[in-house]
């Protein structure tokens, strides 16, 4: 973010304000030292109309943990987590303890 222009000098010096807004700049503009307005570019300001009239789309929990995992390049996989955790789809718990215990006596079974 730029320093904030001050309004009589927003005012004076106009046209070459708006020519650094068109430049996808904005123009932080003041009233004593505190931040008031922001001038930007026709383009930017439909820009986030769009945004601000999409509809939010709501995601339920399966959804979002779909979309982390993609976003984040996720290292496990649902039959993994499953492993780990038990199958929650069955609504199987399992506890760590179980989990490491069982993991070990098939070690020693090996």
């Amino acid at each position: 973010m730029s320093d904030a222009i001050p309004i009589f000098e927003a005012k004076n010096k106009l046209p070459l304000f708006i020519r650094q807004a068109e430049t996808g700049e904005p123009v932080f503009i003041s009233r004593r030292n505190k931040s008031v307005a922001v001038l930007i570019s026709f383009d930017d300001y439909n820009e986030l109309v769009k945004r601000a009239e999409e509809p939010k789309k709501k995601m339920n929990v399966v959804e979002r943990i779909a979309a982390f995992k993609e976003k984040n390049g996720w290292p496990f996989t649902d039959e993994e987590i499953d492993e780990i955790f038990g199958d929650v789809r069955d609504h199987t718990p399992i506890s760590f303890e179980s989990h490491v215990y069982d993991g070990i006596m098939e070690d020693l079974d090996d």
